[in-house]
């Protein structure tokens, strides 16, 4: 009876919902969402199972939807692992990387048919830059005992943070999850591409202050990935949020009215690196507008639109009297020439994914 009792009111009070999507809001939790969808059976039993049922083979007696060539409406049919794994790999065809070495720039570009546009390019810090961000480093300290919880919650992508913003949830937003998998998937690729080739060192190889309090990463500083791929998180989702609006209101969307908030956390994530004693300024910086780059491509690769250049000069990241320049939300990243952030005002047009194309609509359709 306890048992009877126990099923029916975790089952009614949490919901079903909840149990079978995965017990995210209480429901049966380990009941339906543990026993139906992750029920796993031996080999013998299985085995004895179609022993006793099966009788002599008949041949193919069902009825098959054969799915057609080369269709991007075919990931329906797949794992969400594998889905992530062909769609990233649609969007990782075309891309290329140029390095200058005198002027120790690099960049990132993309192909379109017979021609190649740059998207990103990125002129790297020297060693005076990056010891004079150590003293931004070493102050930003004071502030671990108020962030520790966060920074230790935000080593890996921090996806509870999104899902506080804008309430993306398991149960409904899966088509979205996995669209976040293929941007963070394309900004990993690009940050250590980036990393690899400029290999600034860390804080921690400066001075025996900094005293990081979390685990160095083992690869280069600059860019940063997570301000790399807190910006592309935080300008993906408000263009999702945006075009799930019908294009017949005339308010902003609700990726718009959210802006706020997304800079804010993608900051808040970025800043929290330097307090934990990996990053320095300049790299959340870069990171900034290299994610947001990079989220302007997945957008304009799933819709068929046309995405603006823009680039970073570390030599400029300074302020007027010479001091070292902290990282700020409100720098403006759309300079024509003159300052670290530029953005060129001719857009080029981006070859449109199929694959990723499908992807980027039923996300869209999560959230009318």
């Amino acid at each position: 009876m306890s048992a009877l009792s126990g099923g029916v009111s975790g089952g009614v009070s949490g919901g079903v919902s909840g149990g079978v999507s995965g017990g995210v809001s209480g429901g049966v939790s380990g009941g339906v969402s543990g026993g139906v969808s992750q029920a796993i059976a031996s080999t013998d039993a299985l085995t004895l199972s179609r022993a006793a049922i099966v009788g002599p083979f008949e041949g193919a007696t069902l009825h098959v939807s054969w799915p057609g060539f080369d269709r991007a409406d075919n990931l329906k049919r797949w794992a969400d692992g594998p889905r992530v794994a062909a769609v990233l790999s649609e969007v990782l065809e075309g891309l290329s990387y140029d390095v200058d070495k005198p002027r120790k720039s690099a960049s990132l570009r993309f192909a379109n048919g017979s021609k190649n546009h740059r998207l990103v390019q990125l002129v790297g810090p020297d060693e005076k830059l990056i010891q004079s961000q150590l003293q931004l480093v070493a102050a930003y300290a004071d502030l671990r005992p108020d962030r520790a919880v966060e920074v230790v919650e935000q080593m890996g992508f921090p996806v509870p943070f999104w899902g506080s913003v804008v309430g993306l949830t398991a149960h409904r937003h899966g088509k979205t999850l996995a669209l976040l998998d293929v941007a963070f998937s394309l900004a990993v690729s690009v940050e250590q591409r980036f990393k690899q080739i400029f290999s600034v060192p860390r804080p921690v190889e400066f001075s025996p202050q900094i005293q990081p309090m979390i685990p160095t990463p083992g690869h280069g500083a600059w860019p940063s990935g997570h301000a790399t791929e807190a910006f592309l998180a935080a300008t993906l989702l408000q263009a999702l949020l945006d075009a799930a609006m019908p294009a017949k209101k005339k308010q902003s969307g609700n990726g718009q009215a959210s802006h706020e908030q997304l800079q804010r956390l993608a900051a808040r994530i970025a800043v929290n690196r330097t307090v934990a004693g990996l990053h320095y300024p300049v790299d959340s910086a870069a990171g900034r507008l290299l994610g947001t780059a990079l989220a302007e491509y997945l957008v304009a690769r799933a819709t068929g639109k046309a995405v603006h250049e823009r680039s970073f000069d570390s030599a400029l990241f300074i302020e007027k009297d010479g001091a070292p320049m902290d990282f700020s939300l409100h720098a403006p990243m759309d300079h024509a020439s003159g300052s670290a952030y530029t953005r060129s005002p001719k857009a080029q047009d981006v070859p449109k994914a199929d694959l990723l194309a499908w992807l980027w609509e039923e996300a869209v359709k999560e959230w009318q």
